[in-house]
């Protein structure tokens, strides 16, 4: 019965990720297949790639500072803890789904099925989910090693068997923060609203180290030895990990097998315990009077939208997955409205350009990247999951749909764009007429953008999935719609810097604001014709 849910649950992330759409429609041929295999595999690589090459970038200071030094031990320590600190972002939040809020678990616990099992299969997944983002930095960072001091089986064998255990370790962490979350929110008339808010801050918090980086890697590099008596001190379960790889000490691999290991099973005893006391709460809704009054009609539309933004705001992961632009837009317009004039001459200091000219492109160009993260078109279609045929089967019309998954997301998104280039340019001091076209032009991409998410969606829609956190986190509708809104991005602002001394900033921002709708309307039109023929075949 385990192997068995545990083949179920594997099978779930996969067909979650890649498949599950429209069963209706035809069939594709073995060479479009082998066509749609090749293009996620390329999406697939092309992101590994990228992160591979970041992490190489990130540790090159650290390897040149402290390998084969007697600080080489503090190298494979700071890896330690990056490997857990990036899984712990990656799952923290995963935790609560996958393991508690499973749309299935009643389902299981209703049948003769231990929770052991069901426990042990979703925390195996869990597992498996840390493992895949521990090994995107920890074999970039090794190979960086081996690359410039040769390499050692040795070390390499005791390097695989610490990375192991930093993820079990972090898999312990994660899972008690998961079953704590899940234990708030199940006593919380309010739980979403708790849950969204721990997301908001703990995005906030990554945030600001993200923008302090680099200070940080100049400040450990300058400061070598004092933070490695603070890991000695404070962090030992990284110092065994870093000692247990430059010196292939036995003893700090057992240490570390410790610290990984006891925590891992307390954490899910302590699961087990509240298991099942979690996952059947029902929360008392509060009582309300009722009160005699007229009884108000909309139209479908209006109601599907209302769903639509009730429903982002309800989940928490939406909000931090699919919102994640918002909060980047007023971070950067915020930045700029205090520190504006210091940007400013820095960068007409240092560029060969007319720089100054150029910043209202430059803004297009940073809100259009941020437009592409705030994309919760790009998986709304595929959260209705089951429910597809329940909508199917009313009276709903394609359009009506589709305007309720569009639009949604210009209403989320709409106010945070116009209020951070309202700060930008008050910040940069931009023109008034530059302004208008910067407004006008961000606007324009992020509808175009909006249309993007909305159109992947509705070519890889996967409805078959059992936490919404999976096809939020990992559906490839989703990556297939950043990508492309970073490439339109591209094609659409870089030709400016090219053409900058013919045409100014903003006659060529009203261009791309033209060209943008002209596609807005081709993308209309596909969505009253071919929309309407995927909408129903839509089917789980």
């Amino acid at each position: 019965m385990f192997k068995t849910l545990l083949f179920i649950n594997l099978k779930w992330l996969l067909v979650s990720m890649f498949s599950g759409g429209a069963k209706n429609v035809k069939k594709k041929s073995p060479a479009k297949k082998k066509i749609t295999a090749v293009l996620i595999a390329f999406l697939a690589i092309y992101v590994i790639a990228y992160l591979m090459v970041a992490v190489c970038l990130l540790f090159s200071s650290f390897s040149s500072a402290f390998g084969k030094t007697e600080l080489e031990w503090f190298y494979f320590a700071l890896i330690g803890l990056t490997v857990f600190l990036f899984t712990f972002m990656g799952s923290v939040f995963s935790t609560q789904s996958i393991i508690f809020n499973a749309k299935d678990n009643e389902l299981l616990l209703s049948m003769p099925i231990p929770t052991f099992y069901i426990l042990s299969s979703r925390v195996i997944l869990l597992f498996i989910l840390d493992l895949f983002y521990a090994l995107v930095l920890a074999i970039p960072a090794i190979g960086l090693y081996f690359y410039q001091y040769g390499f050692s089986l040795k070390m390499l064998a005791v390097y695989i068997l610490c990375i192991l255990l930093t993820v079990v370790f972090s898999a312990a962490v994660t899972s008690f923060f998961g079953w704590l979350i899940a234990l708030i929110s199940s006593k919380m008339r309010k739980g979403t609203l708790f849950q969204t808010l721990f997301s908001i801050l703990f995005l906030a918090a990554y945030m600001l180290v993200f923008a302090n980086l680099q200070n940080y890697i100049t400040l450990i590099v300058s400061n070598g030895t004092q933070i490695a008596d603070a890991f000695r001190k404070y962090l030992p379960v990284f110092r065994f990990f870093g000692t247990a790889v430059s010196g292939s000490e036995i003893l700090s691999l057992a240490a570390l097998a410790v610290c990984a290991l006891i925590p891992f099973a307390l954490s899910c005893l302590l699961i087990s315990k509240s298991f099942i006391k979690i996952t059947t709460s029902k929360k008392a809704d509060k009582k309300k009077k009722y009160v005699e009054k007229e009884l108000s009609v909309s139209s479908a539309k209006v109601a599907l939208l209302r769903k639509e933004i009730s429903r982002f705001f309800s989940l928490p992961m939406y909000i931090l997955n699919c919102g994640t632009g918002i909060i980047f837009m007023l971070f950067f317009s915020a930045f700029i409205l205090f520190k504006g004039n210091d940007m400013l001459y820095a960068f007409s200091y240092s560029a060969s350009m007319d720089f100054e000219s150029a910043v209202p492109v430059i803004l297009c160009i940073v809100f259009g990247f941020c437009a592409g993260m705030c994309n919760s078109s790009a998986v709304s279609i595929s959260l209705e999951g089951s429910k597809i045929n329940v909508i199917r089967s009313m009276p709903i019309k394609s359009d009506d749909f589709f305007f309720a998954k569009y639009v949604s997301n210009l209403i989320i998104g709409s106010p945070a764009l116009m209020l951070s280039v309202f700060l930008s340019s008050v910040g940069l001091k931009i023109a008034f007429a530059d302004s208008v076209s910067v407004a006008v032009a961000s606007f324009a991409f992020f509808a175009l953008s909006n249309f993007i998410n909305l159109f992947c969606n509705t070519a890889l829609p996967r409805f078959a999935w059992s936490s919404e956190i999976v096809v939020i986190k990992q559906g490839i509708s989703v990556l297939a719609a950043m990508l492309t809104n970073l490439a339109t991005c591209a094609i659409l602002f870089s030709p400016y810097f090219i053409m900058a001394e013919r045409i100014s900033a903003s006659i060529y921002l009203w261009a791309v604001s033209g060209i943008s709708l002209i596609v807005c309307i081709i993308f209309i039109r596909y969505f009253k014709t071919g929309g309407k023929t995927r909408f129903e075949n839509m089917n789980i």
